[in-house]
């Protein structure tokens, strides 16, 4: 399982849908924060969101995020690695220099 960052943007949005995905929404990110396949889901200025989820590709984080009840957005996804992970590879990668 890889984990990704996730940033998407939607125009705006007709009063009455909105309604209707705020309502699906309070039931389907919970349910996905509670089995792992989200980590954090944060709102942005200006009708964004940002994701940090668990997904085996990009792919499969698309079709998990077009699955919510959301308005239609663009993603954006960028692969997330362990950070002190990354910085011991380095380490061993320079070996005894």
């Amino acid at each position: 399982m890889k984990k990704f960052l996730a940033t998407g943007h939607h125009g705006p949005i007709d009063p009455a849908e909105g309604r209707r995905f705020a309502e699906a929404s309070l039931e389907w990110l919970p349910a996905h924060l509670a089995d792992g396949s989200l980590d954090c889901v944060y709102s942005m200025k200006g009708g964004g969101r940002l994701v940090i989820a668990s997904a085996e590709s990009e792919a499969d984080l698309l079709r998990l995020l077009q699955s919510a009840p959301d308005p239609e957005r663009d993603w954006t996804f960028v692969e997330l690695f362990d950070g002190l992970g990354v910085i011991r590879q380095y380490l061993d990668s320079l070996g005894n220099q």
